[in-house]
């Protein structure tokens, strides 16, 4: 029938489905181990950010700088993509880093200019099992912190 209230005569059944936009892909972090140079507290850990849970998140100690949460993405992926959901406390300046074995970090992308909320980074592939935000310096007085940490790929 269309739109006139036109009926047509019968024909097969098709189904199709759609999506608005692009495809966002798999968040390869989820669910995923991650690490963090600290933790303000029970309820604040790491795995918090990973967890596809937006309601809980990883919060580092107050007043820190310099601190970091990586994923642990279980093997070797090439990562263009990191979604970070920051709460009221944020990072300023840091940067998205991946690694092959947690001591040599290559750059994949950097800002000085954060302002929370969400930030949806798209780079040049970088190959890596662990994936950082390095942190070095805060938007507010409080720490850092985070209820999602999403890294997309292959």
């Amino acid at each position: 029938m269309d739109a006139a209230g036109n009926l047509s005569a019968s024909s097969n059944t098709a189904t199709a489905t759609t999506t608005s936009g692009t495809s966002t892909g798999t968040n390869l972090a989820l669910n995923k181990t991650a690490v963090a140079s600290s933790i303000e507290g029970t309820g604040f850990e790491a795995n918090k950010a990973t967890d596809g849970n937006s309601s809980t998140r990883w919060a580092s100690i107050e007043g820190s700088n310099n601190e970091w949460i990586y994923v642990d993405l279980g093997s070797t992926k090439s990562v263009n993509r990191v979604k970070l959901n920051w709460e009221a406390a944020y990072g300023k300046s840091y940067k998205i880093q991946v690694s092959d074995n947690t001591s040599s970090w290559t750059d994949a992308y950097s800002t000085t200019t954060g302002d929370g909320g969400i930030d949806d980074l798209t780079f040049t592939a970088k190959s890596g099992r662990y994936v950082r935000v390095l942190c070095s310096a805060r938007g507010t007085a409080y720490g850092y912190s985070l209820y999602d940490f999403e890294v997309y790929g292959s």
